[in-house]
């Protein structure tokens, strides 16, 4: 079933929509929280929390990409699982000092006011990731998206934690310095 047919049934209140969505983006939500929380049972908890949320948000919401979409509350919620249990802790992890790596170079939106300049910062991000070379990008977005260590990055690319350690403190200055000359507040 397509995301259009999905959307529809969300749109129209029928519980077939979460039946749909689950068999369609469960996977995929799936491993997305897995990369972040590192437990099977957590992420299936935070499957579930997703269509719950998906549910929820459908309507008002209407998304363009249902998988992006979930994908984007799923990372919320694993996020905040984990920092929930981080905090218990005491301690950061890797995952952590992700986190605020990124909360570092990206500004806040914190009122609806401030849609517009979501979407801008969205579009110009995109439009970064589109330009870099076909590595840069995806060691990128497995580090700052999926959270996954340099060690195990470096193994899927075959080159060496520098070279990714590297790679990313090049995207990120190169990032920075396209936010600021596009005027987003740093």
């Amino acid at each position: 079933m397509d995301d259009a047919e999905i959307l529809k049934m969300f749109l129209e209140r029928s519980e077939d929509a979460i039946r749909e969505a689950e068999k369609k983006y469960a996977g995929y939500c799936r491993s997305v929280s897995y990369g972040i929380l590192g437990s099977r049972e957590d992420a299936e908890e935070c499957v579930n929390d997703t269509l719950l949320r998906t549910w929820n948000s459908i309507p008002p919401n209407r998304p363009d990409n249902l998988r992006v979409y979930m994908g984007r509350i799923t990372r919320n919620i694993s996020i905040d699982r984990y920092r929930s249990a981080a905090s218990k802790k005491r301690g950061e992890g890797a995952a952590e000092a992700s986190f605020s790596e990124l909360e570092d170079l990206l500004p806040t939106f914190d009122t609806s006011e401030d849609d517009l300049n979501e979407e801008e910062l969205l579009r110009s991000i995109n439009g970064f990731l589109r330009e870099q070379k076909e590595l840069y990008r995806k060691v990128f977005v497995q580090k700052v998206w999926y959270l996954l260590p340099v060690r195990r990055i470096a193994e899927l690319h075959d080159i060496s934690e520098s070279k990714t350690l590297s790679i990313l403190y090049r995207m990120r200055r190169k990032l920075e310095a396209k936010l600021r000359k596009e005027g987003f507040p740093l």
